[in-house]
């Protein structure tokens, strides 16, 4: 558990970077949304791109198709519970309701537990929970939309699927399917040295970029946080979030993966989603769809706060993190 936590704490370390840049006015809300704009549309869509291209081929997508599925049924998960508890801590018809239900479906599933895939896992972990991030991503905009927006499903939000992630992860599917299933004379065309060399310098450009991707997301998010003031941190309400998005949640998903015995390499990565805490961007959805930001903020803070024993607590239990 000791190494775990070591791990973690360097994660974290890259976060306090981005809020010590925020307070010492390194970087401001202005340069932290750029920053933000750069990491979605070109250092996380090359990751994205190199990721699965090498570490997938059409029968590994086909394998592996329960790490989206199991992302999303997670999400569903987190929603359902929130159903069942809201009406017991707060008025599910008012904004802290909303925003409540939110925080109880959609988790901080991409990029917070990225570079603890990558430690633990290397490059195939990365690739898988990648691959997986395709679920939430949909849950975000349905579920989550549903959540804020006081129980109605708005069809305008569902044109966010249509983002730069998003859509590179379909390109990437598409050719690595059209790479597999090439005719011989296309796939002689591409071994021609002169083709070879340059789909090899494109490729070692997009790594590059992706690689980047991890330190500026954790310092975009440290900004983002330095940013946040919430208030009334230890309320029923708050404790409330604290515990289901920490302990019940990820229990009750953990212990619904086990009866399914799903493959270890699938178990792993959808695991890993399960146990994180609130989703930093619940903050900024919250505003746009006039929910509670301040709570929103306040579970941000203390989710992410007391992450620090609940994530490293959730590793040690289950054997499937070696």
């Amino acid at each position: 558990m000791f190494s775990i936590l070591l791990r973690l704490l360097s994660v974290f370390l890259m976060i306090g970077m981005g809020w010590l840049a925020r307070q010492r006015r390194m970087i401001d809300a202005e340069s932290t949304r750029n920053l933000s704009r750069l990491l979605t549309n070109f250092f996380y869509p090359a990751l994205i791109f190199t990721s699965m291209l090498r570490n997938f081929d059409a029968d590994g997508l086909a394998a592996h198709w329960l790490l989206p599925v199991g992302g999303f049924l997670i999400m569903l998960l987190g929603f359902g519970i929130g159903l069942l508890v809201e009406r017991l801590v707060v008025d599910p018809h008012s904004q802290r309701g909303h925003a409540f239900l939110f925080q109880c479906t959609v988790n901080n599933y991409s990029f917070l537990p990225m570079p603890l895939a990558l430690m633990l896992w290397g490059e195939t972990g990365v690739a898988g929970l990648i691959f997986s991030t395709l679920g939430p991503e949909v849950a975000v905009w349905t579920l989550g939309v549903y959540a804020l927006s006081g129980r109605q499903l708005r069809r305008d939000s569902l044109r966010y699927l249509l983002n730069t992630p998003l859509l590179t992860m379909a390109a990437a599917l598409v050719v690595i399917l059209l790479r597999d299933r090439l005719p011989s004379n296309a796939a002689s065309f591409l071994a021609v040295p002169a083709v070879q060399a340059l789909i090899d310098a494109i490729m070692s450009a997009l790594t590059l970029i992706g690689g980047a991707t991890i330190p500026i997301a954790m310092i975009v998010a440290g900004s983002r946080m330095a940013g946040l003031r919430g208030q009334h941190l230890f309320s029923r309400a708050q404790l409330s979030v604290g515990v289901l998005r920490l302990i019940i949640i990820p229990a009750a998903a953990i212990g619904l993966m086990s009866l399914l015995s799903l493959p270890a390499d699938v178990e792993r990565i959808l695991c890993l989603v399960a146990i994180m805490p609130s989703a930093i961007t619940s903050v900024v959805l919250s505003e746009i769809y006039r929910a509670d930001s301040e709570f929103a903020a306040s579970s941000v803070l203390i989710t992410h706060l007391f992450s620090l024993l609940t994530i490293p607590l959730w590793l040690a239990l289950r054997s499937c993190f070696g």
